[in-house]
Formats: C-alpha cells, sequence, structure tokens
C-alpha cells in the first residue's frame, strides 16, 4: 500500500477528519488533501508528526509493504513492594503526600553520602 493510501487509512481508522489532521501538523486542509492524492509530499518534519499523530513508524509509512503498527505500551512492571507503595501513596491526603515527598528527598540527600 501506498503512502497517499495508507494515510488516508489510517486517518479514516481513527475517525479524523482531513481538517483535524491538518489543525494538528498546523498545515492547510488543502495540503493533507493533498498528501492523500499523491499531489503532494510530506517534508521530513510533517512525516514525523504524521507517524506520531497515528502512533506509527515513519517506515510503516513509507514502506510499500504493510509492516509494523506500534502500539504504546500500557503494560507497567512494579515489584510486589512498589504496588504496595503506590496503594498506600494514593490513599494519602495532598498534605502528607508533600510530607512523603519531602521526606523521600532527605532520603535521597543521606542516601548520596
Amino acid at each position: 500500500m501506498s503512502f497517499d493510501q495508507k494515510l488516508k487509512e489510517l486517518r479514516l481508522e481513527n475517525e479524523m477528519t482531513q481538517k483535524y489532521v491538518a489543525a494538528r501538523l498546523n498545515v492547510a486542509r488543502s495540503t493533507i488533501a493533498g498528501y492523500e492524492t499523491k499531489n503532494r509530499q510530506p517534508s521530513h518534519e510533517k512525516l514525523a508528526a504524521l507517524a506520531n499523530l497515528f502512533h506509527v513508524s515513519v517506515d510503516y509509512l513509507l514502506d510499500g509493504q504493510d509492516t509494523i503498527q506500534l502500539e504504546p505500551s500500557r503494560k507497567e512492571v512494579y515489584s510486589s513492594d512498589e504496588k504496595k507503595l503506590l496503594i498506600r501513596y494514593s490513599k494519602l491526603s495532598s498534605k502528607s503526600r508533600k510530607d512523603l515527598m519531602e521526606y523521600i528527598s532527605l532520603l535521597e540527600l543521606r542516601d548520596k553520602n
């Protein structure tokens, strides 16, 4: 699939209008229409912005193959103690959270020495 086809497919798949994509890239809607009809080619900066907007690699946009689409990682890996700490932290008042952060700063200073 060519760049123009991939761009249009990604835009439609993500339920975005040409106007919306144009606003995100700070270009005119007609520029996006040109990208989708092979009348225009994006600069390197705009190509990177498109890849970022659709969470794909630049290679995916340019490659004639239907290759890798990147998905943001949603898996967070915490140890058991870290999970417990996060749970307990989330139950603290804002004042207690602030106090805890100050205490952590003191511990970090102590550990440096």
